[in-house]
């Protein structure tokens, strides 16, 4: 188990890898994000030169690897949100992702000793590791008891 002493500024964590497919990318924006970029081959393929995932996807596939990789790990209390969430790069169907967390700052709360804010700079890559998405994530996390 992790707590907010074991986060040291600059401490990385790989979070493991994912791929996904042309389906996935449909499926999820069918539902959630009907650009025709994400649904339309045609139209992506002038655009982008090919079929891409929606960026919320991508988002959500690295909440996936985060939670698996890191705060099933940790003493995660909650998160108060993400800072400079960037979709980098277009994502595309058969692509692998790869995440990636370092610790950029931790800091103790003064009115609840028992936890602190952690600031992490978490990192997605496709296999050419060429950066698809960055945010800044800040996790609540439990020091040790």
């Amino acid at each position: 188990m992790f707590y907010l002493e074991d986060l040291n500024d600059g401490r990385e964590f790989e979070l493991g890898s994912l791929d996904i497919t042309k389906e996935s990318i449909i499926g999820f924006a069918e539902k959630f994000d009907p650009q025709a970029f994400h649904l339309d081959e045609g139209v992506a393929s002038e655009m982008f030169g090919g079929l891409i995932a929606s960026g919320w996807h991508t988002a959500s596939l690295c909440n996936r690897l985060v939670v698996d990789g890191f705060l099933g790990s940790a003493a995660c209390m909650a998160s108060p949100g993400v800072d400079e969430l960037r979709f980098v790069k277009p994502v595309f169907g058969g692509d692998v992702l790869t995440g990636k967390i370092t610790v950029v700052s931790t800091k103790q709360s003064e009115k609840k000793p028992d936890r602190g804010l952690a600031k992490l700079q978490i990192e997605m890559f496709n296999a050419a590791n060429e950066l698809v998405l960055s945010m800044l994530g800040n996790v609540i996390i439990g020091c040790r008891p």
